[in-house]
């Protein structure tokens, strides 16, 4: 009789016993959410791929990760716990894929509970492409002046070349590499300096160092000079022979510095040496031009010759009949 009894309570007024149940539930549940935090970091985003494809677009090198759960429990997690990563790794073919960010925890992460945790976005649209490499030329890139009254004499890049790697389209349009500025304020003597290469795009990699070694020559500055109607000196003429016209001038343009010029005999610059003509005729000549090894000669002319030779007049002898 008490097991009827017991059943009939049990059972009597169900739907409304039920719907209080569910409710009590409800505004538990309902309280625990309220004394849970939300708290958002931002971390890298590592990207993993196979040797044969690389990255046609962009993609965050962050992504934002969203923690949901007690206060002093979600602010004891460092950054450095939780890491996420894209894995294209089982991509064989070019194409645009939408692939998963995916969470890792470890430390504080991993014992914390409750702990909701989520990226946002859920997932990324990236391109692949083949990938290829190829070597480009290294130019420098400068910033500043040179102390005043010098100028860079010239300067080398070691290695000149560097190879970069990346989807097919993007390399194969990459004509160069930048340094980073090389500040030349206020120098005044040769340097040498470490610099870093700047890709322009973060999608190229370097095979490689990421640096070069650039060292230049300082000089004082040199004025731009032109020397005209030069006398062009023969040099080497053989006994019995003669030039059978007159030659040309010359004309040289250079950068020299002023103390250079005070001691420096322009009318010597040009000549052409004749040792090996020893016979009368027509014979094309290089025209030499000798000057100071700190001189930079930008251009001159005549560079050849056409010179004719001719056997020399023989003088008169004593008492013949003029």
């Amino acid at each position: 009789m008490k097991l009827k009894r017991m059943a009939r309570l049990l059972f009597s007024d169900w739907p409304a016993k039920v719907l209080s149940l569910s409710i009590a539930l409800l505004l538990t549940l309902f309280f625990n959410l309220t004394r849970l935090e939300q708290r958002t970091i931002n971390i890298p985003l590592t990207v993993s791929i196979n040797d044969v494809l690389a990255p046609s677009s962009q993609y965050p090198s962050m992504v934002k990760v969203i923690l949901r759960g007690e206060r002093d429990m979600i602010y004891s997690i460092r950054e450095d716990e939780i890491s996420a990563s894209l894995d294209l790794s089982e991509y064989k073919n070019e194409g645009v894929y939408r692939v998963p960010i995916r969470l890792q925890k470890r430390g504080n992460a991993l014992v914390a509970d409750p702990l909701e945790i989520h990226p946002e976005p859920s997932d990324i649209a990236i391109g692949l492409e083949k990938r290829i490499a190829k070597s480009v030329p290294v130019t420098p890139s400068f910033k500043g002046f040179l102390e005043s009254g010098f100028e860079l004499a010239n300067f080398d890049i070691l290695p000149p070349e560097v190879t970069i790697s990346g989807p097919a389209g993007l390399v194969s349009r990459a004509s160069e590499i930048s340094t980073d500025t090389i500040e030349l304020s206020g120098k005044k003597a040769d340097f040498t300096v470490n610099v870093r290469l700047l890709k322009k795009d973060s999608l190229l990699a370097f095979e490689g160092k990421d640096s070069v070694v650039f060292s230049a020559t300082v000089r004082k500055s040199r004025d731009i000079k032109n020397f005209v109607n030069l006398p062009i000196i023969v040099r080497g003429l053989a006994p019995g022979l003669a030039l059978a016209e007159i030659l040309p001038t010359g004309n040289v343009r250079m950068h020299i510095a002023e103390e250079v010029l005070k001691d420096f005999k322009t009318d010597e610059m040009l000549s052409v040496d004749l040792k090996d003509y020893t016979k009368a005729g027509t014979y094309t000549v290089n025209v030499v031009l000798s000057v100071p090894e700190e001189v930079v000669v930008e251009t001159y002319d005549p560079q050849t010759l056409t010179i004719k030779l001719q056997a020399a007049a023989q003088p008169a002898e004593p008492g013949a009949e003029l």
